[in-house]
């Protein structure tokens, strides 16, 4: 199954945690047709984060050190 940016941004949006993790990987690592972008990977990393999102700790950890 093929990961959509889009949809991982309106499911995101809407807050689903998961995809909130996903996304942020995404902008971390140029996943998921997004565009490396620190910022928006900390952002959607901390929101997944704070509601417990493991990816979403990780991405933060990546990132903050």
């Amino acid at each position: 199954m093929k990961i959509d940016k889009f949809a991982l941004i309106d499911k995101a949006a809407f807050g689903n945690v998961e995809a909130a993790g996903l996304l942020a990987e995404g902008y971390l690592k140029g996943k998921y047709n997004c565009e490396k972008n620190l910022q928006k990977a900390l952002k959607w990393g901390r929101y997944a984060a704070k509601r417990g999102d493991e990816l979403g700790k990780y991405v933060v950890k990546e990132i903050e050190g």
